[in-house]
């Protein structure tokens, strides 16, 4: 199986080039540090005649709350969506991979929406249409929020990295409010796992993708502290404004079944592993 990842700078996309590789010859594709120059925002098809069985779409743009932001956003992961399709026909792919989000199912009522949930249903929809019509399978993963041990993920998940920053220094973990909000974690290698399994497998459909346990902040503090050995020092703030729950969000248990592999790292042993790259590096 030859494959194809677009996101050539992207944590997520150098993890499953990583884990796809093992089934056979994996290429890059990105604007920059790649092995075909392919860009999101450009409408300019690729010049590359080189053949892949799969082509997952790694990359993404995050947004913003500035009119070019929004611009920017629905650009890359919309419209660049459809280029991404084209380019996985042109290159002779049987599979597109979409990796999508779970803020691709949040509605206009829930926390956190704003152009980036939006952009990633509209990635969503149009590769659907674009791979119906064409005759190539898709599949869509939502992946939740995804961390990793050596930290490449700490711009997109600043609240996890803050606990873990807390808790080595043996600090008070302060969170806002009195509600105890639930977030759902997975980390980079167990998701890397999940895509390069269903793209082996030739697996389709859309599926949520996340960790199946689901902690509550103060229970991601107190296995942050117990995997960096410190004192549990949990306190919350309930002068400032409450942490929202972040809606329901169900894991392909089904997924799992199919391709032999439940994600295995919990919150705790992700610090573990968080705490062990620190210290390599001291």
């Amino acid at each position: 199986m030859k494959s194809l990842v677009i996101g050539s700078t992207s944590a997520v996309g150098k993890a499953v080039a990583c884990a796809l590789s093992r089934y056979g010859q994996v290429k890059l594709a990105g604007r920059r540090d790649a092995d075909i120059a392919f860009d999101l925002s450009s409408q300019t098809p690729s010049n590359s005649d080189e053949r892949f069985d799969v082509v997952v779409l790694a990359a993404a743009d995050f947004g913003g709350n500035q009119p070019d932001d929004l611009i920017r956003a629905e650009l890359v992961n919309s419209v660049g969506t459809l280029a991404a399709c084209r380019l996985a026909e042109q290159c002779g792919a049987r599979h597109f991979i979409l990796l999508s989000s779970r803020w691709a199912c949040h509605q206009a009522t829930d926390p956190y929406f704003g152009i980036y949930s939006l952009s990633k249903r509209h990635a969503e929809e149009v590769a659907s249409l674009y791979c119906q019509a064409r005759g190539m399978a898709l599949s869509v993963l939502r992946i939740s929020q995804v961390y990793d041990s050596g930290e490449q993920c700490r711009s997109h998940q600043p609240l996890l990295y803050a606990i873990a920053d807390k808790a080595q220094a043996g600090q008070t973990v302060e969170l806002y409010g009195s509600n105890d909000a639930r977030r759902n974690y997975l980390h980079l290698s167990d998701f890397a796992e999940v895509c390069a399994r269903l793209a082996e497998q030739g697996i389709t459909g859309l599926y949520n993708c996340g960790h199946p346990e689901t902690p509550r902040l103060s229970e991601i503090a107190e296995a942050a502290y117990q995997a960096f050995g410190k004192p549990v020092d949990v306190r919350f703030l309930a002068e400032k404004n409450d942490i929202p729950d972040l809606p329901p969000f169900d894991c392909a248990h089904e997924l799992f079944e199919r391709i032999g592999f439940i994600p295995r790292i919990d919150i705790r042993r992700g610090f573990e592993l968080m705490r062990a790259h620190r210290e390599n590096l001291s």
